[in-house]
């Protein structure tokens, strides 16, 4: 089984970022996932996606408050593979207090298991794909000018499980409880 920690928009905003990443695969080739489905906020990277304590964090879910987050403007990481640049497009989720507090408590309870903790930066990706300098600035100017903005409450964590890689996922909602 494999395993991701993801929190969702509510579904109007994810079926209008699935339009905006459709509009991007028109113009610039295949960006990653299209499904509404697909459009998450990851709260952690597993080190090992087959091993996860979902009594862990149902414990966790039920000592939350729901909490907002803002997503506003747009934002982008670079990367380096192989000797090649590329640059994945997102956009800027800002996080409560709240939401901080909760992902803390989240990567300590998944201890070793977690990767680049230090370095969080939620955020919902646009597009991951064909995305070289050029078409960068171009992207970013693009995607700015789509005022995807707002502020969300989270109710739950979302636990995506599925049997192997290229499977579908399968989501369990750990309520937060605390309401």
């Amino acid at each position: 089984m494999q395993y991701t920690l993801i929190l969702k928009p509510p579904e109007k905003i994810r079926n209008r970022i699935t339009r905006i990443k459709r509009n991007l695969e028109s113009i610039y080739g295949y960006t990653g996932s299209l499904s509404c489905k697909g459009v998450h906020i990851t709260m952690a990277y597993l080190k090992n996606p087959e091993v996860l304590d979902i009594t862990s964090l149902k414990r966790i879910c039920g000592t939350i408050y729901p909490f907002y987050f803002t997503i506003d403007g747009t934002g982008y990481f670079e990367r380096e593979k192989g000797g090649k640049k590329s640059y994945i497009v997102f956009l800027r989720v800002i996080p409560s207090p709240e939401m901080v507090r909760f992902h803390s408590m989240l990567i300590h309870s998944l201890e070793l298991n977690s990767m680049d903790t230090e370095r969080f930066l939620p955020h919902i990706t646009l597009i991951r794909k064909n995305v070289d300098e050029y078409k960068l600035h171009e992207i970013i100017k693009f995607t700015n000018n789509l005022n995807v903005s707002g502020r969300f409450q989270a109710k739950y964590l979302t636990v995506g499980k599925r049997r192997k890689q290229n499977t579908h996922w399968h989501f369990e909602h750990l309520n937060f409880s605390k309401i």
